[in-house]
């Protein structure tokens, strides 16, 4: 459907969507963090091998690029400030299928065993038994990821203040140090949402049936995705001992791959749009 669908088209519903300005914000913050980080004699020699106007040179000095970063990351704040009640909404989502599917699985256990008690008991053994586990594991992983991810979406809405609108007097939290420990724990709370993605993935990976195709590519997307965001709250917390250039890269890589779905979810929004158009005339 979204091969009909004009780039240009593509592009406007991508920038104008919450999450596809914030992914684009949020690579242009990745490549300042780069420039910040590599030593001017770099920059120099690339610039003069590319033939690039000297003129830029200013402008990359670390007095222009560090309150650009810090600029760029404030204006993705605001796109997010209620995202942590969808991941909620997500986690409770996730933890009442579980719930119906465990409710389910003891019902048909109850059938199984009233028809054939010499049998019943070992249902749950085998090919099946193993399917249900994994579908289980990867629920219980999903539930996780969301709670935690939400956890560390509301911790950073509760010091907007502090950290974005940055007005001299008006503070919510007593002292800058307050405030550091919350953005911390908030990093804690996304590495662990990070790690359940990761393991939500590969469990559903290793599981996965022979012949089922579809939705493969997006799973294995999402989780070098996740596993390249690990360094942006770990270095943060001290968990993943990166250079901040580095962690620059897999901010990129991570962002240019989770930026991939909001981008193809704009084309198929673009198509039902085309479509609905030609079905009114």
């Amino acid at each position: 459907m979204a091969d009909n669908v004009g780039k240009f088209e593509q592009f406007v519903k991508f920038g104008t969507d919450a999450y596809g300005l914030e992914r684009l914000l949020r690579l242009l913050q990745a490549l300042v963090t780069i420039l910040l980080f590599t030593p001017l004699t770099t920059i120099t020699t690339v610039t003069s091998t590319l033939s690039l106007p000297t003129s830029l040179l200013p402008l990359l000095t670390p007095q222009t690029l560090t309150p650009l970063r810090k600029r760029l990351a404030s204006l993705r704040q605001p796109l997010r400030f209620f995202r942590f009640l969808d991941s909620f909404a997500g986690a409770w989502s996730a933890l009442s299928a579980l719930q119906s599917a465990t409710t389910a699985t003891t019902a048909t256990h109850d059938d199984e065993k009233k028809l054939n008690p010499a049998t019943g008991s070992a249902s749950g053994s085998g090919s099946g038994g193993s399917s249900n586990w994994a579908r289980r594991a990867a629920g219980w992983a999903d539930f996780g990821g969301r709670a935690f991810t939400g956890m560390y979406l509301l911790l950073e809405s509760a010091v907007f203040v502090e950290a974005v609108l940055d007005v001299p007097g008006l503070r919510v939290w007593g002292s800058e140090e307050v405030v550091r420990g919350l953005v911390v724990d908030g990093q804690r709370f996304w590495f662990a949402g990070l790690v359940c993605g990761i393991v939500g993935a590969v469990v559903r990976l290793v599981s996965w049936a022979e012949g089922e195709k579809g939705g493969r590519g997006k799973v294995v997307r999402r989780l070098v995705a996740d596993v390249m965001d690990l360094a942006v709250p770990g270095s943060v917390v001290g968990w993943v001992p990166l250079e901040p250039r580095t962690v620059g890269w897999l901010m990129v890589g991570s962002t240019v791959l989770t930026g991939m779905e909001v981008w193809e979810r704009c084309g198929r929004d673009v198509a039902v749009a085309k479509m609905a158009v030609g079905d009114r005339r």
